[in-house]
């Protein structure tokens, strides 16, 4: 009886595939957390660009309130030359926000 090699031959590991594999999670984990980020910030970025076409103006935070220990965000329709001097202007309210906050954190130790 003539026996026939009963050894079958074994691939190599394709390493393509495994290593898709171990990538497709973090890619995945990367795409999603891209994605829920970024939109956000377009849809807001779509809404003031269509406020920008109807208006002509800019929706800005003009002031914050403080009434009854809250505080209150007051957004109006502004010229954008209006908002740029309004950024200016809340940019040196944070520096100096900061800076007492600094001194603060520096006064404890």
């Amino acid at each position: 009886m003539a026996r026939k090699n009963s050894r079958t031959k074994i691939s190599p590991l394709d390493f393509s595939s495994v290593a898709d594999e171990l990538v497709a999670v973090p890619r995945n984990f990367v795409f999603g957390l891209l994605t829920g980020l970024l939109a956000p910030v377009a849809a807001i970025a779509g809404i003031v660009v269509g406020i920008y076409l109807f208006t002509k103006k800019v929706p800005f935070i003009t002031e914050i309130g403080d009434e009854d220990e809250e505080r209150h965000l007051i957004i109006r329709l502004v010229q954008p030359e209006e908002a740029r001097s309004l950024f200016q202007r809340g940019k040196e309210a944070v520096q100096t926000f900061g800076d007492e906050i600094r001194v603060e954190l520096e006064g404890d130790q």
